[in-house]
């Protein structure tokens, strides 16, 4: 089977996420108590940011709460990967002409 564009893509996104998560468990293994207790508290709170960023959907691009969301955003961790940015891309999909229905 040859390799497809999303193919590449998908392998190289489960490659970043379990190099992401492999180094976060070998961060809170080997950090001292104290500290692992801290960056358990800011994985938590970025998981949050993350889900709640998710389930708000984005202001229009001249709203006042743009910088609000775009900070949450970043907080969280979001730069594309999330439900949100599926939305928006599938906004844009639909935004294309479509193809003709046959009679």
């Amino acid at each position: 089977m040859a390799d497809t564009p999303t193919a590449k893509a998908t392998i190289a996104q489960t490659a970043k996420a379990g190099g992401i998560a492999s180094t976060l468990v070998v961060a809170l293994t080997q950090l001292p108590q104290p500290y692992a207790h801290w960056v358990e508290i800011g994985l938590s709170a970025a998981a949050i940011l993350g889900f709640v960023a998710t389930q708000i959907p984005a202001p229009p691009a001249g709203s006042k709460l743009w910088p609000v969301y775009r900070v949450l955003n970043v907080f969280a961790a979001n730069w594309g990967q999330a439900a949100n940015a599926a939305i928006l891309m599938r906004t844009k999909a639909t935004a294309t002409p479509s193809e003709p229905k046959a009679n």
